[in-house]
């Protein structure tokens, strides 16, 4: 089987990572790759943070919880907290992407995302993709993450993804053939 199509079956939403750091050639292929990825009119709108300082992570991971429990959602925190105590599962790496905020291309950023996912899956990491990190960049700490982050004034968070050696695995969801529609 073709290695990238093999990747992207094998690929997996990992909530648990070794504490293992990842070397600094892995971390510079991911860069390669995320500079690689294809935007509009290759407007290339997005920055890139790579975050290998886990008292960041943790602090982004409490102003994420903490913009939850503000807003009452108690039925996440257990989910969160039944998986692992930080949203980024612990992982060595997270790569926030941020972007303007009057170009806020939220295809751009899946397209860059995605392709991290990817690559992280062949070298032999796991990553998981994570949304839910806006909660945080949204809330009442917002400006404190970014700054912690580096984060442009002018930029807003878009999408994480959380990267390193697995610590878990887990099966394939289903794949429902009902979501397609072929059309002649």
């Amino acid at each position: 089987m073709n290695e990238t199509i093999k990747a992207i079956f094998d690929r997996r939403s990992i909530r648990n990572f070794k504490p293992d750091r990842l070397t600094d050639e892995q971390i510079e292929t991911l860069i390669q790759v995320a500079l690689a990825s294809p935007s509009g009119m290759d407007l290339q709108p997005w920055l890139f943070h790579f975050i290998t300082n886990q008292d960041k992570m943790n602090r982004i991971s409490e102003g994420v919880l903490d913009a939850f429990r503000k807003a009452g959602n108690q039925e996440l925190l257990d989910r969160m907290a039944a998986r692992h105590p930080s949203i980024f599962y612990g992982a060595p790496l997270l790569v926030v992407i941020s972007m303007s905020q009057d170009n806020l291309s939220g295809v751009d950023a899946g397209i860059a995302i995605e392709n991290l996912a990817i690559a992280a899956q062949s070298m032999g990491l796991g990553s998981c993709i994570i949304g839910m990190a806006a909660a945080g960049f949204n809330g009442d700490e917002g400006d404190e993450l970014a700054r912690l982050i580096e984060m442009p004034a002018d930029h807003a968070f878009v999408i994480s993804i959380a990267i390193g050696y697995p610590a878990m695995s887990k099966k394939a969801h289903a794949r429902n053939r009902d979501k397609i529609k072929i059309v002649d």
